[in-house]
């Protein structure tokens, strides 16, 4: 089921698509992009979430705009696709985290993981990238995860997911980097959201090293940075670049699931 809030619009200003923007890392995208001076529009399922996230941004003065929908189905992406209109920018967060061993998750739960953090990534993106094409300008921020590049022990399903859309960024990179698009793909370690809480595994705010943590904003400044310099794929955190090279190796796996044991 979706919603929309009628907001007032403009033709002035750039407009920008903040999926999962109701906390953590979309949050944190929102108000950057509404420091800019950008209509957000804010696409998320906690109705009572993007309206507070929504009132402080009105509060500095943005525009605002809220889809109420769940991506993890095609009915809310093409929802979203259809009411969100002509984009400057669109930033790709909505996701969870799973933990699970192998042939314990459901086949539904499967399925909506996979849609909400690739295929419907995917279609999103052929929804709204050919305007921005057309227009010759625009940015496209899909927020993955190091687990793109490492194997996580009991997370295939996740991992799965952030290696494709991964893949798809450095394609799609390719595709319309020359026609005024730019494309990046994040690709941060842990992150203090509220992910790990709601998906039971709030144990690794106390297990896992402060230093291996960053913060929500810490991932927006190095996305821009990137967008600036023209990576498509990047890693935020001085820790994780330097680890990232290794991170396939079996010592420094079992260093890895040693620090983020989940169970």
């Amino acid at each position: 089921m979706c919603e929309a809030q009628a907001v007032e619009t403009t033709t002035n200003r750039q407009r920008v698509l903040v999926t999962g923007a109701s906390c953590g890392i979309g949050e944190a995208f929102a108000h950057w992009y509404a420091e800019q001076g950008f209509e957000v529009v804010l696409a998320a399922r906690n109705l009572t979430e993007l309206t507070r996230v929504a009132a402080a941004l009105q509060a500095r003065g943005a525009l605002t705009q809220v889809i109420v929908a769940d991506l993890s189905t095609k009915n809310g992406v093409e929802d979203v696709g259809a009411r969100c209109g002509l984009l400057d920018a669109v930033v790709l967060n909505a996701g969870i985290t799973h933990a699970a061993a192998v042939g314990s998750s459901n086949r539904d739960q499967l399925d909506a993981l996979a849609y909400l953090m690739s295929a419907g990534v995917v279609r999103l993106c052929e929804v709204v990238v050919p305007g921005m094409v057309q227009r010759g300008r625009g940015d496209v921020v899909i927020v993955s995860s190091i687990a793109a590049f490492t194997p996580m022990r009991k997370a295939g399903p996740y991992a799965a997911a952030k290696s494709h859309i991964t893949a798809y960024a450095r394609s799609l990179a390719l595709e319309v980097n020359d026609k005024g698009v730019r494309v990046a793909a994040v690709c941060p370690g842990y992150v203090h959201t509220d992910l790990h809480r709601r998906a039971g595994l709030d144990h690794l705010s106390r297990k896992v090293p402060g230093w291996m943590w960053l913060n929500p904003d810490d991932v927006v400044r190095a996305t821009q940075r990137a967008l600036r310099r023209g990576k498509t794929v990047f890693v935020p955190g001085l820790v994780y670049r330097l680890v990232l090279p290794f991170l396939s190796s079996r010592l420094t796996q079992r260093v890895w699931r040693r620090l983020t044991r989940r169970w």
